[in-house]
């Protein structure tokens, strides 16, 4: 088994672990000693240079010169060294590590040898360390910061005992011996390579299919965060910036995409500084307009080719700083560049100048304004072509304004979506780019049997008309519940059989759980197959699990987990997860322990508490503050949530529950096999939601008979009926919508007290044998009411859970009040009168019995 170096070294955050050995100060995006000015950590790369000491590296080789005590004794090429360097990072992040674990197979172990080895080379190469340190100039500090490498003529040593992937086993056969190698670093691992000869002007890039396009190279005081950059057109003007003090990235060409302009666009300041010839100055200036206001282009003193010539020609840190301070904008150059012309050329030209000047602040205002006097365009003229390019720009923004989402476009969660005439959900598919790396993407399946690939468009059409999506859902592995190779049957027409699917998950939970009655059973089938319609309906029932201890409300969860729509189990859920999974993946929510989410005593329980409260019913979101400024956003929670309980629930949370008393099996059930991954059965749910939801559609809302109950029943009940009776008039399974209608009836007349449950009836039984013959009060102990009601409904008391739910009953009852109970050495004991327990059997219509002993 391999260790992962990357989760060891992503735990032990470089600036973390350098601080507290040596002093630090911020710096911009970067880290300084404040003892020792030459030490420099770079938090984004995860690296660390101290100049003067010649050291460089990541946390390992820090951990191994300053923390373990190595100093220049430190060999990271030394196995039993780094060993002792990964143990000491892995113990202080708190990460195990097994005895038997090898971190040589580590792909990161292989990277880093890999270069330190091509590094060596080049140290070892007289040729390639006299290059490097005389044509180019560089000092040797420069040249370990930049990982120089050299590509040797026998390669086989390089890759000896390395765990490599085969792209780099082949990147590493085709590279070109005798060629300087750049390292292209990403977040600390191994990107790209690409080469220059030692002799001559020969570039060299890995073919496309080993490694992808061509990379930028950036130098190793280059971050994505870092206030300002240089970009400079080789990697060899990367390196020497770096050796200046300046973050820098290079091109490797004159051609910037994009992807990079966008990168490029969030740093301050954008130092353009392609090579000093004309092609190259006419290219700053199309890369600056392209930047738009953080580009700046900086002149190379006269006869200087390029920024490493300007190096070897004795250019120094100061001068570099002058012609920085010195840049200009594109604008302040096109405005000197005019001045060279003439006609009609020179009017074009000025007039679309001032395009670019309707978004320049007060002070470069000013300053365009002055230049342009100089130019010949003063006081009216200026102000008359500014006033006309600013209406150009608000007529042109006045036409691209967004337009009203009409009612005519449905809104959909793109998850689960259902309309009259179309529904969608999505998933996860696992794709294979061009640079043979594995893509997550998500991809909307259709009732209409089209695969969508999603981009960043939000309306999209679908059988030809525009359908809106609430949210842009991404790659995850929780929307990774379908196989491809049953999506592609679906896709070819595959068809479902109704009473098939019902059958199907109904036998797989009475095969693994021992309920107390068939219509529990039927309840918990039609509910885990509604998941993959509640999205449809304007509210959804929790599910309660309530029991004691080894009563099989785990085994449920287990069953459900592969079977529900996207569902998530969790005894410890976070209000910041939970929301943003429900809102963007619409997941059945598992939760256990669900008692104490009802406790007002703890405050880090109230997330969880508004979740719960609201998530059962659509339109009511949960509003969370987000962001640094702290902007209200809300979440949708509505989805389906099952909670497992042994004390019950507090009364706000259960009236939107269906409760599945649970009990202790005295069968022999066997286990849930712990491999079980239900693909199989996803696929049935699947395709019977895309294919049949119009039939459940029109149950639930355009069959008024179905649905009989009223308030918060009907609200909770209606889309178990409506599947009912699809699965009944469907699938033919007989019975199940007056099973169904009949345990609703009993749990309407329950939640809106017309009737008392089993457990309740014959807790006022037992209180009045209890208390027969007593016209007082009785003080009675909660473990003896507790056995008592055990005989009389033929349980054992170990089943019966802890005694707390014999107060819960006694409160809602109102046959005591908070001076009717106390606490003694032998449990809590109730103050019950005779009176009052008769008096609620005769309300209930509960009937007296004799115990028979």
């Amino acid at each position: 088994m391999s260790i992962d170096l990357e989760q060891i070294r992503s735990a032990n955050p470089i600036e973390q672990l350098v601080g507290e050995r040596f002093a630090l100060k911020r710096q911009g995006t970067r880290y300084v000693g404040v003892e020792h000015d030459s030490l420099v950590v770079t938090s984004q790369t995860g690296l660390y240079f101290w100049n003067s000491r010649g050291e460089h590296g990541d946390v390992f080789d820090f951990a191994g010169r300053h923390q373990l005590g190595y100093d220049n004794r430190w060999n990271n090429r030394d196995a039993a060294m780094f060993w002792e360097a990964m143990r000491y990072l892995a113990e202080r992040a708190g990460i195990s590590i097994e005895s038997n674990a090898d971190f040589q197979k580590s792909y990161m172990w292989a990277e880093r040898q890999l270069v330190q080895r091509l590094h060596e080379v080049l140290l070892n190469t007289p040729a390639a360390l006299d290059y490097v340190t005389k044509t180019r100039g560089w000092q040797m500090a420069t040249v370990r910061n930049a990982r120089l490498c050299f590509m040797p003529q026998d390669k086989r040593k390089l890759l000896a005992d390395l765990n490599l992937p085969d792209k780099w086993r082949g990147v590493i056969a085709k590279f070109p011996a005798g060629m300087m190698v750049y390292v292209h670093l990403e977040r600390g691992r191994l990107g790209y390579l690409s080469g220059r000869s030692i002799e001559g002007k020969q570039h060299y890039n890995p073919p496309r299919d080993l490694l992808g396009e061509r990379r930028p190279y950036a130098n190793h005081l280059y971050t994505a965060d870092a206030d300002q950059v240089v970009l400079v057109e080789g990697q060899a003007d990367a390196i020497t910036f770096g050796e200046w003090g300046f973050p820098a990235l290079a091109v490797a060409g004159m051609h910037v995409s994009d992807e990079l302009l966008t990168s490029l666009r969030k740093h301050r300041r954008v130092f353009v500084a392609l090579d000093n010839t004309p092609d190259a100055m006419q290219k700053n200036r199309d890369i600056a307009r392209s930047l738009g206001s953080c580009a700046l282009i900086p002149r190379l003193p006269d006869g200087v080719k390029d920024a490493n010539d300007w190096l070897t020609q004795g250019g120094s840190v100061e001068d570099v700083q002058s012609a920085f301070n010195k840049a200009k904008t594109w604008l302040q150059t096109e405005i000197e560049r005019a001045a060279f012309l003439d006609g009609l050329e020179k009017k074009d030209t000025i007039r679309a100048l001032f395009t670019y000047a309707v978004d320049l602040d007060e002070m470069e205002l000013s300053e365009f304004r002055a230049a342009l006097a100089k130019q010949g365009v003063k006081g009216r003229a200026f102000n008359d072509l500014l006033r006309a390019a600013r209406k150009k720009q608000e007529k042109e923004e006045d036409d691209d304004m967004p337009q009203i989402l009409g009612d005519d476009i449905p809104l959909l969660s793109p998850a689960l979506g259902f309309q009259r005439d179309v529904a969608i959900v999505t998933v996860s598919v696992v794709e294979r780019t061009k640079d043979k790396k594995l893509n997550t993407q998500p991809y909307l399946v259709t009732s209409s049997r089209e695969l969508i690939r999603l981009s960043e468009e939000q309306i999209i059409k679908l059988d030809g008309r525009e359908v809106a999506l609430r949210v842009m859902p991404e790659g995850s592995e929780f929307l990774m519940r379908w196989r491809f190779a049953d999506i592609q049957r679906f896709l070819k027409g595959e068809m479902v059989e109704p009473g098939q699917v019902f059958t199907a998950v109904h036998d797989l939970f009475t095969q693994y759980v021992d309920f107390r009655s068939p219509v529990e059973s039927a309840i918990l089938t039609l509910w885990t197959i509604g998941t993959y319609f509640y999205t449809m309906f304007p509210a959804y029932p929790y599910l309660a699990l309530n029991g004691p201890k080894n009563s099989g409300k785990s085994t449920v969860m287990r069953v459900m987990q592969p079977l529900a729509f996207n569902m998530v189990s969790t005894s410890d859920p976070t209000g910041p997860s939970m929301f943003r999974l429900i809102h963007y993946a619409s997941c059945t929510v598992g939760i256990d322990e669900a008692e104490r989410y009802h406790n007002p005593k703890d405050p880090g329980m109230q997330q969880i508490r508004q979740l719960l409260n609201s998530g059962y019913k659509h339109g009511m979101p949960a509003i969370r503050l987000i962001g640094g400024d702290m902007k209200p956003q809300a979440f949708d929670v509505y989805s389906p949530k099952i909670l497992a309980a042994i004390m019950g629930l507090e009364d706000i949370l259960a009236s939107r529950c269906i409760a599945i008393p649970m009990r202790r099996t005295d069968k022999n059930m066997p286990s849930f096999p712990p491999d079980f991954d239900g693909a199989a059965l996803r696929h049935l749910l699947y395709t019977l939601a895309l294919t049949h939801f119009q039939t459940v559609h029109i149950n639930y809302s355009e069959r008024p008979t179905l649905h009989t109950l009223h308030n918060r029943s009907g609200e909770l009940w209606s889309p178990l009926v409506a599947l009912a009776a699809f699965f009944e008039e469907q699938g033919g399974i007989s019975g199940l919508l007056e099973a169904i209608a009949t345990a609703a009836e009993t749990d309407e007349q329950i939640s809106e007290g017309k009737a008392l449950s089993e457990r309740e009836e014959a807790v006022l039984q037992a209180l009045e044998l209890m208390t027969r013959g007593d016209e007082g009060t009785v003080w009675i102990k909660a473990v003896a009411l507790r056995e008592k009601v055990a005989r009389l409904i033929g349980q054992p008391v170990e089943k019966m859970g802890d005694a707390q739910w014999i107060g819960h009953i006694l409160k809602r009852l109102h046959l005591i009040d908070e001076a009717g109970r106390k606490r003694g050495m032998d449990g809590i004991a109730y103050a019950v009168r005779s009176f009052d327990v008769i008096d609620m059997m005769r309300r209930y219509d509960v009937a007296t019995v004799n115990e028979t002993r």
